[in-house]
């Protein structure tokens, strides 16, 4: 298979999601809906709901996420005191991570252990790859390949595992959550149906995520993309003369043929 019929397809599955996710919160963020309270607000209150007092709720220009260390929900600044379905619906996804926090949810442990140690890792590794030049030129002998190996190894694999175990927390903070907070009578029928597009497009990017994760470590295996990408083409004619070079043809041994009549 021709390496290009593999990454078509594996971009469309990964910008697709990217670009649905920004039209469907762009289209609810427009108008505030009537009857919501505004999304800090909401995130405060869904917290003394579930007695989780001592978490805090902030603003910040860094995206909106729950910070396990230092226990506080944190909403971007335009949507802090926004009534938009999309606001609203993001605080309370935030908020659901926050009680994955608090109930010790497997999947949320390890996706903040495996990203602690992906810093970890990424870090060593890309210094590993940057010292391996200057050892090569002092000490006047190569780096051993399988060095060079495990450090890219290292720095790729703990972030896909990291992706990996991102997916079901995302899906348990949303639809495990997040949607059944919103149901218990702070937003309507209709307006259910929206968050649980809202939700449904953001799980789509932790699922174009992963699968670029994947995508990165199999393109480098024997049998992967990248691979096959970079082993060296010939035409056909080339083939056949190394081929030739490869294998030479032995010379046709004079026969005698004695006719009996």
């Amino acid at each position: 298979m021709h390496p290009v019929l593999v990454i078509i397809p594996a971009a469309a599955l990964i910008l697709g999601p990217q670009l649905w996710v920004r039209y469907v919160l762009g289209q609810h963020d427009r108008e505030e809906e009537d009857g919501l309270d505004t999304a800090g607000d909401l995130a405060r209150e869904l917290l003394d709901r579930h007695r989780l007092d001592t978490v805090k709720v902030e603003s910040t220009d860094q995206g909106d996420h729950y910070d396990p260390d230092a226990k506080a929900v944190r909403l971007n600044r335009d949507k802090m005191t926004s009534k938009t379905l999309t606001a609203v619906t993001t605080a309370a996804h935030e908020v659901g991570h926050a009680l994955q926090d608090a109930s010790g949810y497997a999947p949320f442990v390890w996706r903040t252990r495996l990203a602690k140690v992906a810093q970890i890792t990424g870090q060593a590794g890309s210094l590993t790859l940057l010292a391996a030049p200057v050892a090569a030129l002092v000490s006047r002998h190569p780096v051993p390949p399988i060095v060079i190996g495990a450090a890219a190894i290292a720095m790729i694999g703990t972030g896909v595992a990291a992706q990996l175990a991102t997916l079901p927390t995302e899906l348990d903070a949303s639809f495990g959550r997040a949607l059944p907070m919103l149901r218990d009578g702070y937003i309507s029928p209709e307006q259910e149906k929206a968050a649980r597009k809202i939700l449904t497009a953001c799980s789509l990017t932790y699922v174009a995520s992963s699968l670029a994760g994947v995508l990165t470590v199999w393109r480098w295996f024997p049998g992967g993309v990248g691979a096959k990408m970079a082993r060296p083409t010939y035409p056909p004619e080339a083939r056949v003369r190394r081929l030739r070079r490869a294998h030479p043809a032995r010379r046709p041994t004079a026969r005698a043929w004695v006719l009996v009549g």
